[in-house]
């Protein structure tokens, strides 16, 4: 019998057929397992036309809320499934699949078994990071020896399939930062603050005027972890300066 899915687990799934009464779908990250959403978890409202809502090979998520393992009967939920864990649960699966796809490319450079180069190459990595793809990216920014715990037969040939299939993106997240002093010298004040923000090596941040006494703020790194620490920080130290000599309000752009 296949691998089944456990209940409450959320799971990639292609709708394969649609009916008055639900959806059946294929389980992407299963062999051959298929599973039904009944019309009451197409969405969390009113499902007059079911076809509205689902179409034939779309690719969604949807949590497993009923499992009969004697039949091998699944039956999921689409409506149970908030928009960020669809997001995260797609681009974490998008993600392994195209590790899959690379690892295939290294073994058949190396003239290798792919499982053999799947546990050569992502059990060192899995001993570090919680994604291996994320672990290519920084393969990519650093160099083929990055990760010294790959054995060094593998290392070229893996740099050489990361460098040429992976594109870097930074990420970005923006603020805008509305300041009032109340001093006649204000301008010189503001500068002030601002030179207090410190700079970090691997992030590009920069402050613009826009007016109203608003600067919108840029940070830019390559992950967002990064930039959320470092803005954090940012944030402390300009408070921290500009509370004292007027009023300061901090909102996240949006855009």
């Amino acid at each position: 019998m296949s691998a089944l899915p456990e209940r409450d687990e959320f799971v990639v799934c292609t709708v394969e057929k649609i009916f008055d009464y639900g959806v059946e779908v294929r389980l992407e990250e299963y062999t051959d397992q298929k599973g039904f959403i009944p019309l009451s978890q197409i969405a969390a409202r009113w499902v007059k036309n079911i076809r509205n809502f689902v179409k034939m090979g779309q690719i969604r998520v949807a949590k497993v809320i009923y499992i009969n393992r004697e039949k091998n009967q699944i039956n999921l939920s689409f409506a149970m499934v908030q928009k960020q864990t669809e997001e995260s649960k797609l681009s974490e699966w998008r993600q392994t699949k195209r590790v899959q796809q690379l690892l295939g490319v290294v073994a058949q450079e190396l003239n290798k078994n792919l499982d053999d180069v799947w546990d050569k190459i992502t059990g060192p990595i899995l001993n570090k990071y919680d994604s291996v793809y994320e672990a290519f990216q920084e393969i990519k920014r650093y160099g083929k020896d990055f990760i010294p715990e790959i054995p060094k037969e593998y290392q070229d040939a893996l740099f050489k399939v990361i460098d040429k299939n992976i594109t870097l993106s930074d990420k970005i997240i923006s603020e805008k930062i509305k300041i009032e002093v109340l001093k006649e010298n204000g301008l010189a004040l503001i500068k002030d603050g601002f030179k207090k923000v410190c700079k970090e090596k691997e992030i590009s941040a920069n402050v613009t005027y826009i007016g109203n006494g608003t600067y919108f703020v840029k940070a830019q790194a390559r992950d967002y972890k990064m930039i959320e620490k470092y803005l954090a920080k940012v944030n402390d130290i300009l408070t921290n300066h500009f509370s004292k000599i007027g009023t300061i309000e901090i909102k996240r752009d949006e855009k």
